[in-house]
């Protein structure tokens, strides 16, 4: 039961994440080809809103959606005036943080609904403070060697903790998932290849430079990063192993 709990929670949070993205493109005329329930292999297309196919795929977890030209591989001939590489700088840094901020909202919504409700509530803007610098402080210590990983949560720890908090009842449990959803939006911000953060620091730069980045630059480095955030992730689920065994 509480893998199932997780897993809602976790596709709860994706789902907001990629709403943003998507909300955001489509304000801005951007075509957004998919909006996927879960991850690939595709399992049936639900049906077609606003030109995007929303689809029900084979992992029951998560979400994502393909907007069209995100990837300059994706265009050979041009930038069309629908796609994400036509438009200005703004406009893309607006698209890339719209998850961020939308898991940032969703976590105040929740936590103030249980104030008022006359829930026992903790502050937004400190919890995320204490999010980032946790975070922080851990990414320093990998730099220099002296990461310490019992200080990382990964997926099989966090459904032991989803079975602890729903013990505790309803409220401990959204109380829980705004605090995984502020996670979510720092981590996401994050400058790294196949983050948020680090698509929006290639934004940056080419608004400086006034130039594209390479496309097999940009796709190598989108490649490392995610290789090394599947590593990590290895490395944290093994931990955890290890601590409920």
């Amino acid at each position: 039961m509480s893998i199932i709990i997780f897993l809602i929670i976790l596709s709860a949070l994706i789902i907001v994440h990629e709403l943003g993205h998507f909300g955001v493109a489509k304000y801005f005329g951007i075509r957004v080809d998919e909006f996927g329930l879960g991850y690939p292999p595709r399992a049936k297309k639900l049906f077609s809103w606003l030109g995007t196919d929303f689809t029900l795929n084979w992992l029951p977890f998560g979400g994502f959606v393909k907007i069209f030209g995100e990837n300059p591989t994706d265009l050979e001939t041009g930038f069309p005036s629908d796609s994400f590489q036509y438009k200005n700088r703004g406009i893309q840094a607006a698209v890339l943080v719209a998850g961020v901020v939308c898991n940032f909202l969703f976590a105040w919504l929740i936590i103030a609904s249980g104030f008022t409700a006359g829930l026992p509530t903790s502050n937004v803007f400190e919890l995320t403070a204490m999010t980032a610098h946790g975070l922080g402080a851990f990414l320093l210590d990998a730099i220099v060697g002296q990461a310490d990983l019992s200080n990382v949560i990964g997926p099989v720890g966090l459904v032991v903790l989803v079975d602890d908090v729903s013990k505790l009842g309803l409220q401990y449990l959204l109380s829980f998932t705004a605090l995984i959803s502020l996670n979510l939006s720092v981590i996401n911000l994050l400058p790294l290849p196949a983050l948020d953060g680090g698509r929006l620091l290639f934004v940056i730069i080419e608004s400086i430079t006034r130039r594209p980045i390479p496309a097999k630059f940009f796709n190598a480095l989108n490649a490392t990063g995610f290789a090394l955030l599947i590593l990590l992730m290895i490395l944290v689920t093994v931990h955890d192993v290890r601590n409920i065994l």
